[in-house]
């Protein structure tokens, strides 16, 4: 059975439990769904209404779901239903994220344009110990992303990676209806050093590990799990999401 949580105000990136506890205790209830309780003081929601966003399955098996359709309300210029978790680290650390995800049958693509969806990406963010804030603050990239596609009337992901974006891997072919484990293990920097490694279900082979710097400045980079798309895709589509987990790798 599907069903929704009432919830008043979801914005981008404020601290709601300063702000509106209320409001803040609602969005945790979403949040609970794939995130553990560790990671929630981190952990925000980033969708323009209720309409975009869904508690599915029972017990063990409820999860989040998120929506992006025609038309609907733009979130900081964008279309988007993502949730954001910005866990903190240094340069030179070592971090892996890792989560479920699974697209329902019948998910309509973008095909042939195949223009860009993204279902994860890092990205970075003002310096608050330099007193950075947004106002001002240059438009990047994503220095990691994701990017959800169909290639030979099958769905699949790749990866980019690096400043520019210029490093790819992929494509990793889905099953919808299927949910597949995804994890990537990021050394953090500025510098050659910098790395991804990528997993996909079977969690203990890479497929893949690029290289190179992966900071746009020196101030941790922000996670984003769901949807966010070219705002010319006429689609409506849901992804499924569950058992986010974020810690630091020993080096």
């Amino acid at each position: 059975m599907k069903w929704k949580l009432l919830i008043a105000l979801l914005c981008c990136g404020a601290n709601l439990s300063a702000a509106d506890p209320a409001a803040r205790g609602k969005e945790l209830d979403y949040l609970r769904c794939l995130i553990p309780d560790a990671l929630l003081p981190y952990a925000r929601l980033e969708v323009p209404g209720i309409e975009n966003i869904l508690v599915d399955g029972e017990g063990a098996d409820r999860h989040l779901a998120l929506r992006v359709f025609p038309g609907q309300k733009k979130l900081n210029g964008g279309n988007r239903a993502e949730v954001s978790v910005d866990y903190p680290f240094l340069p030179g650390d070592s971090v892996r994220y890792e989560w479920k995800f699974m697209i329902p049958p019948g998910f309509p693509s973008d095909a042939p344009k195949n223009r860009w969806c993204l279902i994860g990406q890092w990205h970075d963010q003002p310096d608050e110990t330099k007193g950075e804030t947004w106002e001002g603050f240059p438009s990047r990239s994503p220095t990691i992303l994701i990017g959800l596609g169909e290639l030979e009337g099958k769905p699949a992901i790749g990866l980019n990676y690096g400043l520019d974006q210029s490093q790819k891997f992929g494509p990793v072919f889905l099953e919808p209806g299927t949910w597949h484990s995804l994890a990537v293990v990021v050394r953090w920097s500025q510098q050659d050093d910098g790395q991804a490694t990528f997993y996909f279900d079977d969690l203990t082979k890479p497929l893949a590990t690029l290289t190179g710097p992966n900071l746009h400045n020196a101030y941790q980079h922000f996670l984003k799990l769901g949807m966010y798309r070219h705002p010319e895709i006429a689609t409506d589509n849901w992804i499924h999401l569950d058992s986010v987990e974020i810690r630091h790798e020993k080096p």
